[in-house]
């Protein structure tokens, strides 16, 4: 084999393991967000709008305001996580009890809410 194709081989195989690399880290990234970001399903979601709008409508204007949603603390624990606090955000999570901010007790949002918004301040 001659000097070249022997260099040739090395450079393909350093090619392949940077491949291999990729699309472990890439999987890695993608089930770190996932464990801390997972979207409602469809069904749920179409299940709980009409059980939810019906009391929003008897009740006064002023309940839904001071109301925290599961959004409301996806969308602050999201940010978090991109401003590089994820470790503290998943702690935050495990603390309430739940591996994924979608298993979060719905008595806890508000609570789970004020925490994430002093993490990084």
């Amino acid at each position: 084999m001659t000097p070249m194709m022997k260099l040739i081989n090395a450079l393909n195989a350093v090619i392949v393991a940077l491949q291999e690399l990729v699309v472990t880290e890439t999987k890695s990234e993608i089930d770190s967000f996932e464990n801390i970001y997972t979207p409602p399903e469809l069904e749920e979601k179409s299940t709980e709008q009409p059980e939810k709008e019906q009391p929003k409508k008897e009740q006064s204007a002023e309940p839904q305001k001071t109301e925290v949603t599961l959004d409301d603390v996806r969308k602050v624990l999201a940010e978090k996580s991109r401003m590089g606090y994820k470790a503290e955000v998943k702690a935050l999570v495990k603390k309430y009890g739940a591996d994924k901010v979608s298993e979060l007790p719905e008595g806890t949002y508000a609570a789970v809410l004020k925490e994430a918004e002093q993490i990084g301040s």
